[in-house]
C-alpha cells in the first residue's frame, strides 16, 4: 500500500512540477513585460526566467504536498465532487447552501474590517512587529467569524426552511461569482485612499505601495502545481520533471551574466515579482554581508571583501577601487557654500525689505512645475497665481527635497535635509523634538505664528504642528480618511485663512502663517466650474484650478488689510505628480523630475519682478524666511545647523549680484514602502543614486524628460559620483531603520 500511495504521489509530483514551470514561462512573460520600460523584452525575459524557475520548482513541490493532504481524491476532477454533493439529503443540501451563501456575506464584511484596520495600520506609530501581529490577530479573528457564522448560518436554513431543496453546485457558483464579480468592481472604482463611503475602502488595493501583482503571480504557480492531476505512465511523469528542470538552466547565466545595469534596473524598478526574486537572490548570494553581491547583476567586486562593494567609500589615491566603478576615485570635496554677502549688499538687502515684515507661506501638496507662469497652457490652471508671479520673484527651476510629503515637506520647514531628521520609521513620518522648525524659531524670536489647515497630519502630534501660537483647524473635513481625499476642501481652508488674516491683533504685530493646501493630492474630484475632462491628468488640472480659485480669493483680502505692504508671499509644493511618466502615477518611489520639480514664486511688495533661472532648492526656504525677520541662523558648527541659503539677495538684487549656480541635492531616506532615493544636480546633469550606488545619469538640459542614461560614460559619471559622495559625508545622518 505504501509503494502504491508513493507512486501515485510521485505521478502527482511530476505533474505539479510540470504544470509550475508551464505556469512559470507565463509568469515570466507577464513580469517581464511590466520591466519591459527599462530594457529589451527578450532579454529581460530570460534573465527573469533564472530567478523564477527554481521558483517554480518548490511551489510544484509544495502544491503536490498540499494537493495530496488536503484536496479531494481525483481533484481536479471535479464532476465525482459536485455528484456526490447533489446526491446529499434534502437536509444537507439545504445546509451545504446556507453555509456556502452565509460564509460569502460573512467573508464580504469580514474583508471591510480587515481593509479598514490595513489603513490604519498604514499610518500608525506603532512598529512593525506590533503592526503585523495586530493585522494577524485581526486577520485570524476574521477567518474565525466567517467560519463560525457559515456554521451557524447552515445549521438556521436547514432548520428554519424545511421544504427548501436548492442545488449546492448552482448556488455556490452563483454565489462565488457575484462575490468576486462584487470585489473586482468595488477595487476598480473604490478610491485609493479609502475614502468615500464603507465599500470605497477596496480602493486602497490598487495603491502602489500595495502591489498586489506579485502576490497574484505567486497565487498563479501554485494554482498551477495544486490543480495539475497525476499523470498515468512513468515516461510523462518523467518528461514532466525534465521539462520543469530544463528553465533552470538560466539560473547560472542569470547569475553572471543576464543581470546587467539596465536589466537589474528595470527589473527593480517595475517587475511585481522578479524584483522581490532578484532582492532575495543578491541577499542570498551575499556572502560577505557588505550589501552587495558579485551575482545576479548586484556589482560586488570582491566578493569575500567587505570593504569593497558597489556601495563603499572610494578612498581617493590608494590604488584600490573600493566602490567597484572601475578605478580609484580621484580627489573630490563638496563644493563649499556660497561665501557670504558683502556688507554693502547686506545693507542693500535689509533696506529694500519692507519694515517690521510678516510672511505668509502657502505650499500646495503635489504641485508639478507647469502652471501658466511655468509655461503650462493646456488648461487655464492658474490665473491667480500668474497675476501674482507678475510681480514677483520666479525660480523656474526650484525642487522639493523629496517626492513624499512626509520626507520633503517637514524637512523643508526644518531647513536641514530628510536624512538628518529625526523622523522614525513611519508612512507618517513623526518628527522629534531634535529636529526645531522654522516656527519654534520664530515665535522664540517674539514673532507671532499661525497654522491654518485642512488635513490631519499638520497638526496631530507628528512634529509640524510645534512652535505655532494659533493652529486653525476648522477646515478639516469631519471624517477625513487616513491620506487623499474624495472631497475638497480649499474653499474652506481659504474661509479660514481670510478669517485668520482679518484678525485686529495682526495689524499690530509681526506674524508667519503657513497653510498646505491638499486637494490636488489623489484622489483628484471633478469640479464643474473648472471641468477639463474625466481623465486623471485632466482631474488634476482642474483640482490646481479649483485651489488657484480660491487661493485668488485670499490673496485679494491680504491685499485689502492694512499690512499687505508689509507682508512677503512665499508660495511652492512639497512635489511633483506623475501620470504616467517613467512608468509611474501619483508620487513618491523615485526622484524623476515630474515627481520633484516644483512651482516657487517669492513677493515682496514693492520689488521689482524678476525671473530665476538657475536652479534652487527648497532647502533655502527656511533661510530665506529667518532672513526676512533678522531671525540669525543658527553657525554651521552648531547642532542643528541650517544647510541652504537665503534666497533673498536672488530677489532683491543687490547692484551687480548675479545669481549664481548652486548644487541641487534631493534625499528621500528609505521608509517602509520605499527605497532610499537622491539626486546630485550640478549644472545640467543630474545623478540618481541609491545610498552611494549609482542608478543613473542624465543631462537636463538635452534631455529634460531623463531618458537617455549617460552613467556609462565615465569622464561624466565618476567625477559627479564622487562629488555626490563627498557632499553625502557633510550631512549628519540620522540612521533610521524599522524596529
Amino acid at each position: 500500500m505504501n509503494a502504491l500511495k508513493l507512486a501515485g504521489f510521485s505521478r502527482r509530483l511530476a505533474a505539479a512540477l510540470g504544470a509550475a514551470a508551464l505556469a512559470g514561462l507565463l509568469v515570466t512573460l507577464i513580469d517581464a513585460a511590466y520591466a519591459a520600460e527599462g530594457a529589451p523584452p527578450a532579454h529581460l525575459f530570460f534573465a527573469e526566467l533564472g530567478l523564477v524557475a527554481p521558483l517554480t520548482l518548490v511551489l510544484g513541490v509544495t502544491g503536490a504536498c498540499v494537493a495530496e493532504l488536503f484536496l479531494p481524491p481525483g481533484f481536479p476532477r471535479v464532476e465525482p465532487i459536485l455528484a456526490r454533493v447533489r446526491a446529499e439529503s434534502p437536509a444537507r443540501r439545504r445546509e451545504l447552501a446556507g453555509r456556502l451563501v452565509a460564509g460569502a456575506v460573512f467573508a464580504f464584511v469580514a474583508l471591510i474590517v480587515t481593509t479598514r484596520v490595513a489603513l490604519r495600520v498604514l499610518a500608525g506609530t506603532d512598529p512593525a512587529l506590533a503592526s503585523g501581529a495586530a493585522m494577524a490577530l485581526v486577520a485570524v479573528g476574521a477567518c474565525a467569524v466567517v467560519v463560525f457564522g457559515a456554521v451557524g448560518a447552515g445549521v438556521l436554513v436547514e432548520e428554519r426552511l424545511p421544504h427548501l431543496s436548492p442545488d449546492p453546485v448552482r448556488v455556490g457558483l452563483l454565489t462565488f461569482g457575484l462575490f468576486a464579480l462584487s470585489c473586482a468592481l468595488l477595487v476598480a472604482f473604490g478610491t485609493t485612499s479609502g475614502a468615500g463611503g464603507l465599500l470605497a475602502v477596496f480602493g486602497v488595493f490598487r495603491r502602489q505601495e500595495l502591489d498586489l501583482r506579485a502576490p497574484a503571480l505567486l497565487v498563479v504557480l501554485f494554482a498551477a502545481a495544486a490543480c495539475a492531476p497525476p499523470v498515468r505512465r512513468r515516461t510523462w511523469a518523467l518528461v514532466l520533471v525534465l521539462g520543469a528542470l530544463v528553465p533552470c538552466l538560466a539560473l547560472f547565466p542569470a547569475a553572471t551574466s543576464s543581470f546587467d545595469r539596465h536589466t537589474g534596473l528595470a527589473v527593480e524598478r517595475h517587475a511585481p515579482l522578479g524584483k522581490l526574486l532578484l532582492t532575495a537572490a543578491r541577499r542570498v548570494a551575499d556572502r560577505d554581508h557588505d550589501g552587495a553581491s558579485a551575482w545576479f547583476g548586484g556589482g560586488d567586486c570582491a566578493e569575500g571583501n567587505p570593504k569593497i562593494s558597489p556601495s563603499a567609500d572610494d578612498i581617493a589615491g590608494n590604488g584600490i577601487d573600493e566602490d567597484c566603478s572601475g578605478a580609484d576615485a580621484t580627489l573630490a570635496v563638496a563644493a563649499p557654500p556660497p561665501a557670504p554677502l558683502a556688507q554693502e549688499d547686506t545693507a542693500f538687502v535689509r533696506d529694500h525689505l519692507p519694515k517690521q515684515p510678516n510672511v505668509v507661506l502657502i505650499t500646495i501638496d503635489a504641485t508639478r512645475a507647469e502652471l501658466g507662469f511655468l509655461g503650462y497652457h493646456a488648461h487655464p490652471v492658474s490665473p491667480h497665481l500668474d497675476e501674482l508671479a507678475k510681480k514677483s520673484t520666479v525660480f523656474e527651476n526650484a525642487y522639493s527635497l523629496a517626492s513624499y510629503t512626509s520626507k520633503s515637506l517637514a524637512p523643508m520647514l526644518i531647513g536641514r535635509y530628510g536624512s538628518e531628521t529625526h523622523r522614525g520609521w513611519l508612512h507618517f513620518n513623526r518628527f522629534t523634538r531634535d529636529d526645531v522648525f522654522v516656527s519654534e524659531r520664530l515665535k522664540r524670536a517674539g514673532i507671532h505664528t499661525v497654522s491654518v489647515q485642512g488635513h490631519w497630519y499638520f497638526f496631530k502630534n507628528y512634529g509640524m504642528e510645534r512652535g505655532y501660537d494659533v493652529i486653525d483647524t476648522q477646515a478639516t473635513p469631519a471624517d477625513q480618511p487616513i491620506e487623499g481625499d474624495r472631497t475638497s476642501n480649499g474653499d474652506a481652508l481659504s474661509d479660514r485663512l481670510i478669517a485668520e488674516l482679518s484678525r485686529p491683533e495682526l495689524d499690530t504685530q509681526q506674524f508667519f502663517l503657513w497653510s498646505h493646501y491638499i486637494d490636488p493630492h489623489a484622489e483628484y474630484v471633478p469640479h464643474a466650474e473648472f471641468d477639463f475632462g474625466h481623465h486623471g491628468r485632466e482631474l488634476y488640472d482642474g483640482e490646481l484650478a479649483f485651489v488657484d480659485h480660491h487661493l485668488g480669493r485670499v490673496l485679494d483680502a491680504l491685499a485689502k488689510r492694512p499690512f499687505a505692504e508689509r507682508t512677503v508671499v512665499i508660495i511652492t509644493s512639497d512635489h511633483g505628480e506623475a501620470f504616467g511618466e517613467h512608468g509611474l502615477y501619483r508620487h513618491g518611489f523615485e526622484v524623476w523630475e515630474e515627481l520633484v520639480r516644483v512651482p516657487l514664486l517669492i513677493y515682496v511688495p514693492g520689488v521689482t519682478p524678476r525671473r530665476v533661472t538657475v536652479r534652487r532648492s527648497a532647502i533655502d526656504i527656511v533661510p530665506t524666511i529667518l532672513d526676512i525677520f533678522g531671525v540669525p541662523s543658527p553657525a554651521h558648527d552648531e547642532k542643528g545647523a541650517l544647510h541652504g541659503v537665503s534666497l533673498l539677495p536672488d530677489v532683491l538684487a543687490p547692484p551687480g549680484h548675479v545669481p549664481a549656480p548652486r548644487v541641487v541635492y534631493i534625499d528621500m531616506p528609505a521608509g517602509p514602502y520605499n527605497d532610499s532615493r537622491e539626486a546630485y544636480i550640478e549644472n545640467d546633469l543630474k545623478l540618481i543614486t541609491s545610498g552611494n550606488r549609482a542608478l543613473g545619469l542624465f543631462d537636463l538640459k538635452t534631455d529634460p524628460g531623463e531618458k537617455r542614461d549617460l552613467l556609462d560614460d565615465t569622464s561624466k559619471a565618476r567625477p559627479l559620483l564622487s562629488k555626490a559622495k563627498a557632499f553625502r559625508k557633510t550631512l549628519d545622518e540620522v540612521i533610521e531603520r524599522p524596529h
